[in-house]
């Protein structure tokens, strides 16, 4: 198996542990379904993926 190491700041760090984490993915998973958004031209979230994030999210939370 082929690995990859890539270098981020702690910022970035935080915000994509942040998005694997509320996805329930490990980090393979994630570059795997972000290329594959990619490719099919889908990089920003869908209306109903975007209404499911937004559940229990309140205004000025």
């Amino acid at each position: 198996m082929t690995s990859t190491r890539i270098e981020v700041d702690d910022d970035q760090f935080a915000a994509l542990e942040a998005i694997r984490t509320h996805h329930g993915v490990n980090w393979r998973g994630m570059l795997i379904q972000g290329a594959e958004r990619l490719e099919a031209g889908v990089v920003f979230p869908t209306e109903p993926e975007h209404d499911c994030s937004q559940v229990g999210h309140r205004e000025g939370d």
